[in-house]
């Protein structure tokens, strides 16, 4: 399972520290054992980021540790640590679409995984955890946070593989249609724990979901109520799933 000692920047790799945020705009650039204090935004095609630690920008202003956000930009991130040395109510963790990331270790963020555009995601073999919480957020009104640790706003072509997610509040997983159509999303081999239900899949009213694929995954036991799965209608299939605790999956309708 994905844990300390398997995700995040490798035991014994020598960092250098870079202070400042990093705006990358040279297609194939690589960032290798760096020590981030400040945040990376992807402007540029071919982005590899591996063998550091990104802790974001001292005040606090940015919503991202690391982003690609753009249709000409795209970004291969592996053996890297996401952990925002300023907490705060808008910080997430990895944002954007056309990523492919693996090995992560991310943590102390509202969303560790923010994901919307086109799509075009691999997130894999990651250990995403300690979400922040606050029970007064700004970004809801002064309401508790909606915390997820993966949330996809839209696009198609999503893997999400092999992962430990774990202590999200509002879900573990949240696929919605807020900023456009989902569709092909693969949730596969993943230990998957926390949330009120534990993957959340509301289509808002924009039509159905397509191609859904929800296989072979563990579900843990810190679901607030007890609900591995929420869903509302369309092409989304459940298969193969278990549960720690041995009962059978509880799957709900909005």
């Amino acid at each position: 399972m994905p844990g300390d000692s398997n995700t995040g920047v490798p035991s014994g790799v020598a960092l250098r520290v870079h202070r400042g945020n990093m705006v990358i705009t040279q297609a194939n650039t690589v960032i290798s054992g760096l020590d981030i204090y400040g945040s990376v935004d992807v402007r540029a095609a071919n982005v590899t980021i591996r063998n550091s630690i990104v802790r974001g920008d001292s005040a606090g202003n940015h919503d991202f540790l690391v982003r690609s956000a753009s249709n000409t930009a795209s970004l291969r991130i592996y053996d890297t640590t996401l952990r925002a040395s300023k907490p705060t109510y808008r910080v997430n963790g990895l944002r954007g679409w056309n990523i492919n990331a693996n090995r992560l270790d991310i943590s102390n963020v509202i969303d560790p995984a923010h994901f919307w555009g086109s799509g075009n995601v691999q997130l894999r073999n990651s250990w995403l955890h300690d979400n922040l919480h606050y029970a007064s957020d700004p970004s809801w009104n002064g309401n508790p946070s909606h915390d997820d640790s993966v949330q996809i706003q839209s696009g198609s072509g999503y893997w999400i593989t092999g992962n430990r997610i774990e202590d999200a509040n509002n879900a573990g997983i949240m696929i919605t249609q807020d900023a456009g159509r989902v569709a092909n999303v693969m949730i596969r081999d993943n230990f998957l724990d926390g949330g009120g239900c534990t993957i959340n899949l509301h289509d808002k009213g924009k039509g159905r979901f397509q191609n859904i694929d929800i296989v072979g995954n563990i579900f843990g036991a810190n679901s607030a109520f007890n609900c591995q799965i929420i869903r509302t209608a369309g092409d989304i299939t459940a298969t193969a799933n278990t549960t720690v605790t041995g009962k059978a999956m509880r799957i709900n309708l909005h």
